[in-house]
């Protein structure tokens, strides 16, 4: 009877220590707006959570090609790093920036650890990305709400006000808000068509409701290069997914309706915008020039004029 308890106790807690691991991971969307310490926080908690999981496994384990290559780069930042320290000290005098360089790089080995912690609890099937994807979804639709409503009102939910033309919302004065957008969008977008999936004419509507808000929302936020990376994702997604291939198109109209009228109804906007198309324009223009440039070269070289 006592050892039938035991065991029961001891699925328990596995049972319970799984669900936390997951839990944790989960976590690290929230932790992101939350600001770097909560972050670090939750990163060293998910690494020691997995260590307790996996023991001697990671000694033990073969690691494959992927895992060696991206060791490898680490491995070249660390030795980069210390071959600089060590010129620095012999030659060139103790210099504490360069001393800051070589632990920072040290400490960069925490998100190797994390990889292989993620790779070889996926493998014996521990984590449930479920979790980690309803966070990621929530998270990302939250803030740009919340970016939206700092716009409207010229402060956020909680108070934070608005920079010009830069709408961080829950980051205050760390100007990211369309980058975290951006980089988690796509649970969104993904988790309404698959809730959505049994329910063609709603999936369509709140999709494009979706797409618009986070769009919109990465724009006025100020982040021009995330709303690039927001488009061209969508692009992506209307190539390769053809469950989207319909929504996509009529979302992305939406989405430049809107840019239109908020770029024609305020001024700070559109000139930043504006710049960042002359720069583009400038660039392509450059980079032609010197193309043609080049070309006239190559045919001076194959076709020389008589003397």
């Amino acid at each position: 009877m006592l050892k039938s308890v035991t065991n029961l106790n001891k699925k328990n807690f596995s049972i319970d220590s799984i669900l936390l691991i997951n839990l944790v991971l989960a976590f690290f969307p929230i932790s992101f707006v939350l600001g770097n310490l909560i972050t670090n926080i939750n990163l060293v908690l998910f690494c020691v959570l997995g260590i307790f999981h996996l023991r001697s496994k990671i000694l033990t384990t073969k690691f494959n090609l992927p895992i060696k290559i991206i060791f490898l780069l680490f491995f070249v930042i660390f030795f980069s790093t210390s071959l600089s320290f060590i010129k620095s000290l012999y030659f060139e005098g103790y210099e504490y920036i360069h001393l800051v360089r070589l632990i920072k790089s040290v400490i960069f080995f925490r998100f190797f650890l994390m990889l292989i912690i993620i790779y070889f609890l996926s493998e014996l099937g521990i984590l449930n990305l479920k979790y980690f994807f309803i966070s990621a979804a929530f998270s990302s639709f939250i803030v740009s709400l919340d970016v939206l409503y700092q716009y409207i009102f010229g402060v956020n939910i909680i108070g934070l006000i608005s920079y010009g033309h830069h709408n961080s919302g829950f980051f205050g004065d760390e100007l990211i808000a369309g980058g975290f957008i951006q980089n988690f969008s796509f649970f969104s977008i993904l988790f309404v068509t698959l809730i959505l999936k049994n329910k063609n004419y709603l999936r369509f509507i709140l999709t494009t409701i979706i797409i618009c808000i986070l769009g919109i929302s990465i724009m006025l936020s100020g982040n021009r290069m995330p709303l690039i990376l927001f488009l061209f994702g969508l692009l992506l997604v209307f190539l390769f997914n053809n469950k989207l291939r319909k929504i996509i198109p009529v979302s992305l109209i939406c989405l430049f309706i809107l840019f239109k009228f908020i770029l024609s109804s305020d001024k700070t906007i559109n000139s930043s915008y504006l710049t960042l198309l002359r720069a583009i324009l400038r660039g392509m223009f450059y980079h032609s020039k010197s193309l043609v440039f080049y070309d006239a070269m190559m045919i001076a070289d194959l076709f020389p004029l008589p003397s």
